[in-house]
């Protein structure tokens, strides 16, 4: 049975709460990514930004920009550990409307990231 660890980006970019909304922004164009994780001084996940929260952002607040990541991030983050099955990282994609999955050892530092695409790309390899 295919793990979470079969698939996951080792490449996460990650930022700290006090990361100015338009260093995220910049972030995400550069590097083609639909989200960030937001880790606290040890690398532990404690929240993560999309680019939903920051068009929803950007709708309410003129100075918007000057915000921080923090101020914005979803703090109930939907995360994975590196054993769980693919089968059920594709059933929280069908459930939940996330591009990205973060990957957190046990003590919840970010070690990866899974991406739609990264499911669909292993599971289909399983037939071809």
């Amino acid at each position: 049975m295919h793990k979470a660890m079969d698939v996951v980006s080792k490449k996460v970019i990650t930022v700290k709460k006090d990361t100015r909304i338009k260093t995220v922004c910049k972030l995400l164009i550069r590097n083609k990514i639909s989200g960030v994780s937001i880790v606290d001084n040890k690398g532990r996940l404690i929240g993560y930004v999309s680019e939903r929260d920051v068009i929803n952002g950007f709708q309410k607040d003129v100075d918007f920009l000057k915000e921080k990541a923090g101020d914005i991030m979803t703090k109930k983050v939907v995360s994975v550990t590196p054993d769980i099955s693919l089968y059920d990282v594709a059933k929280i994609f069908t459930n939940k409307p996330f591009r990205n999955i973060p990957v957190v050892d046990k003590d919840k530092k970010v070690i990866g990231v899974i991406a739609r695409k990264d499911v669909i790309d292993k599971l289909l390899r399983q037939y071809y």
